[in-house]
């Protein structure tokens, strides 16, 4: 069977991989309408698809989930690998226990 995928135009998504390499302590230092931009990483061992979501001044907060990022890698190809994201609200950082996250809300390019 041949699936097609159709991405709608404003994606809203949760950003993974936040727990590792001392990401919480950039993503603590988010402010909802912050801009980040999804970026490729090519040199991602793991996942050819891989993409990063970084701040202004190049710390990593975590990536795209991996379904989402073998969507989105190609037409990032097409874009030079970079799009620009919004942060639309963050999760988490309640009590001690909890970790923080953050969603983020781009629009496709046209």
């Amino acid at each position: 069977m041949n699936t097609t995928y159709v991405l709608p135009r404003t994606i809203v998504t949760k950003i993974v991989g936040v727990s590792y390499e001392g990401r919480q302590q950039v993503v603590s230092l988010l402010r909802v309408g912050e801009t980040v931009f999804l970026v490729r990483d090519d040199n991602n061992i793991y996942d050819r698809n891989a993409i990063r979501v970084i701040r202004g001044d190049q710390s990593q907060l975590g990536y795209v989930n991996r379904d989402l990022a073998a969507r989105l890698s190609p037409i990032l190809d097409q874009t030079e690998g970079v799009l620009r994201a919004t942060v639309a609200a963050l999760t988490g950082g309640y009590d001690p226990f909890s970790l923080r996250g953050a969603l983020i809300r781009f629009d496709l390019p046209e």
